[in-house]
């Protein structure tokens, strides 16, 4: 990937220019002095003449002002000196005069043109502290390798004046072009090429790239992250700055640290990902060997009793462990569907059907698949017709039923209530208990493989029942909260959009 920014570089004047108006300077300093001469009398009028020298050393430097200087020493001579409008001086006053004015313009443009260099340096290192400070806090912002390139491109640009590009190595490829449109020579991509391949710089219009104007810089990160930086300085009107290599060299650095930086993030990413992924396999194994293994010995039991001891138990024996089979055959269906049900959340491969539904349809489906769970406890439906919501069927009445099974686990005593209603665009069901709450903070229970209790003492279940329910009913725009009742107990809330 290359990126590539060309800015105008700092406007001088011409040298045609600065002397024209460097005459033009001398011309008026004569009329002003004739006039003064005429008007005032003034007894030394030279000295208007060096003003020409000053204002030309300040405006355009010393060339210029060394012409104002030399023709102002003319211009006094030949209007302003006896015999006038000649070049002859026959005073030795006046030659001492004019040998005094002219070496007074030219310290005088001397020392200004100093200063105006001194001054053009100071603000030219101003603009690049500027441009590396800018840059700096412009890296920390940015992500993406192509907007690092592009940061470190204007930097470049605005501290020489002149093209710069940064071009990102991927493998033996360097692509793009310069902002404008216009794609880099071939001669500076392959000048390009070779400084990555050799990691060395180069230098425009000499060997071994001769045809290329741009300088390149190579760079190579701790992590093997390749960039090679160009500057095209052989265009410079002012010629080759000295020691360009120091501004180089900070953008370098800035850029190498910065493309590591995203390696590294990228990596403490995927690290993070990877410790999550271990995490989730540890809590899935611990739920499985601790949950699972009950339902699974229980079967085991029943088998191995009705198989080996059959002809000694009666109907009402046989009758029993059946039913505890089947029983405990249900639970560890309904965990494998949750652990399903589960990683179809994780991978996003939850559908969208969603449809109006009645809210009382909805709970009568939940509660035929609670049954099992529910058996021997008083559910008090107050769920009545009216009650519409938008949702996915089968999703909301997997969410409730888990939510049903959550309170009958939980809350060994007591009824188990189910109402409904609607608030603005939002219809909720909402089942409540009296058991023992959900403790300090109901929301931590909605994590995966969380339950209410701690220790072997604990509920039967894989700890998924309230994370599914809330996870489809965020896939279906809605939300599932839980809040202990003030009179005791807890309640958890299903909302969904309502049509």
């Amino acid at each position: 990937m290359s990126l590539a920014v060309e800015t105008q570089p700092a406007r001088t004047p011409s040298p045609g220019l600065g002397y024209a108006v460097a005459a033009g300077l001398v011309a008026a300093a004569t009329a002003l002095a004739l006039w003064l001469e005429a008007a005032v009398r003034v007894p030394n009028l030279s000295l208007l003449f060096v003003l020409p020298v000053v204002l030309s050393a300040i405006r355009f430097g010393t060339g210029p002002a060394l012409s104002a200087a030399g023709l102002g020493v003319l211009a006094y001579n030949f209007f302003l000196l006896e015999p006038r409008h000649t070049l002859r001086v026959t005073d030795s006053g006046d030659v001492l005069a004019l040998v005094l004015l002219l070496l007074v313009a030219v310290a005088v443009s001397a020392v200004a043109a100093q200063a105006r260099r001194r001054t053009q340096e100071a603000v030219e290192a101003a603009d690049r502290a500027a441009a590396v400070r800018e840059l700096a806090r412009d890296l920390m912002a940015e992500r993406s390798p192509e907007g690092l390139a592009r940061r470190c491109a204007d930097a470049l640009a605005r501290m020489f004046h002149t093209r710069a590009c940064v071009l990102l190595v991927d493998g033996d490829e360097l692509r793009g072009g310069a902002s404008d449109g216009e794609a880099l020579a071939p001669a500076d991509l392959d000048a390009a090429r070779w400084a990555a391949a050799a990691g060395l710089a180069t230098r425009g219009g000499a060997y071994p790239v001769g045809e290329s104007s741009f300088d390149f810089w190579p760079l190579k990160t701790p992590l093997r992250r390749q960039a090679v930086l160009g500057v095209a300085l052989s265009r410079l009107d002012a010629g080759r700055p000295l020691q360009p290599e120091r501004l180089v060299e900070t953008v370098l650095g800035y850029l190498g640290v910065a493309l590591d930086r995203e390696a590294y993030a990228a990596q403490a990413m995927a690290n993070q990902v990877a410790v999550a992924g271990e995490q989730l396999k540890s809590d899935l194994v611990a739920a499985v060997s601790h949950d699972l293994r009950t339902p699974l010995s229980t079967i085991l039991f029943t088998l191995q009793s009705l198989q080996r001891f059959g002809g000694q138990h009666d109907d009402q024996a046989r009758a029993e462990l059946l039913a505890g089979a089947e029983a405990e055959t249900s639970r560890l269906a309904g965990m494998v569907d949750n652990l399903l049900d589960m990683n179809r959340v994780e991978s996003g491969a939850l559908g969208d059907r969603r449809e109006a539904c009645d809210a009382a349809d909805l709970v009568e489906t939940a509660l035929t698949r609670a049954a099992g769970v529910l058996r021997g406890r008083t559910v008090l439906n107050r769920v009545a017709p009216g009650v519409t919501l938008q949702v996915d069927p089968a999703l909301f009445e997997t969410a409730l039923a888990n939510v049903l099974a959550n309170a009958a686990k939980y809350a060994p005593e007591g009824d188990i209530e189910i109402a409904a209603g609607r608030a603005d665009d939002q219809g909720w069901v909402e089942v409540s208990d009296r058991g023992p709450g959900f403790g300090p903070d109901p929301d931590a229970l909605f994590a995966r493989f969380v339950r209410g209790e701690a220790g072997d003492g604990r509920a039967p279940g894989t700890g998924l029942g309230l994370a599914l329910a809330r996870a489809f009913l965020r896939a279906m725009g809605g939300d599932a909260t839980a809040r202990n009742r003030e009179d005791g107990g807890a309640a958890v809330r299903l909302t969904a959009p309502a049509p």
